[in-house]
């Protein structure tokens, strides 16, 4: 039987999460929700896994709006989720998540929660090399662990529990999401902008767009940064962070890994 792997990826990081996990599971296909139009999973498909990074405790819009009006789920099938995130959140996001869920008719079987190099550049510029380093050791265990699990079809597993109440992060989830729009003003680029279009293309929303060859965004902006930190010559800036902050790129990843991923026309 097979597993699909559904995730989205800004800087790479949920992307490495999944490569991880499809090399210790048996025949299973990773595909980028941007990729997606809605269709359902071949017959064979047993197993299905929905991976993402946490935004302030909660679901990227993306993927809510993938899981609410795209994602099929058969009758049957067992349903996990993976997230990651800079220091806490996991356990806001997978609540979210059952509940969408279960308005579809299914149900999350099991959720894990990983921690990963932070790079929501807003809070703070990469970690050092060192700490990064520290935190791939320990997801790649953590996958391992979460593998055993998922192998076992065991039911009603969450890996990691918060004594904040769950009212409470969907609060602030929601505020954060309602800032999306105005913080998109907030993006520029500098003088070393040489319009190679990286930003346009590495966009997951198509909210990038290069008029008069410079770039201009959009109000359909999901702050996942990729524009910034995947930028070459470092002209992406953002209103409120130093032009000199160390960007972040999961170092497995590469910018063409991810925009091929998408599959766009």
């Amino acid at each position: 039987m097979k597993t699909i792997l559904y995730y989205f990826s800004g800087t790479g990081n949920t992307l490495m999460l999944a490569r991880l996990l499809a090399k210790e599971l048996d025949d299973t296909e990773i595909v980028n929700i941007v990729s997606c139009n809605g269709s359902t999973p071949p017959p064979d498909v047993d197993a299905i896994g929905i991976l993402f990074p946490v935004y302030a405790f909660g679901l990227p819009k993306i993927m809510r709006n993938f899981v609410k009006n795209n994602l099929q789920i058969a009758d049957g099938t067992y349903v996990f989720s993976v997230t990651n995130y800079a220091s806490a959140g996991g356990p806001g996001s997978l609540r979210q998540l059952k509940v969408l869920l279960k308005a579809k008719g299914s149900k999350l079987n099991s959720g894990f929660g990983i921690a990963m190099p932070a790079n929501y550049i807003p809070f703070g510029g990469a970690e050092n090399q060192e700490k990064q380093n520290k935190k791939f050791l320990v997801a790649a265990e953590k996958i391992k662990k979460a593998t055993e699990k998922i192998k076992e079809r065991s039911d009603n597993y969450f890996s990691k529990k918060t004594r904040i109440i769950f009212p409470i992060t969907n609060l602030i989830h929601k505020f954060f999401m309602s800032g999306c729009k105005k913080d998109v003003k907030k993006f520029y680029v500098n003088d070393k902008c040489n319009g190679c279009k990286i930003c346009v293309k590495i966009c997951p929303t198509n909210n990038i767009k290069m008029p008069n060859k410079l770039p201009f965004w959009g109000a359909n902006c999901e702050q996942c940064m990729a524009c910034l930190q995947w930028c070459p010559q470092l002209a992406v800036q953002r209103k409120g962070v130093s032009e000199s902050q160390t960007r972040y790129q999961n170092p497995g990843i590469t910018v063409k890994d991810l925009i091929k991923d998408m599959k766009r026309e």
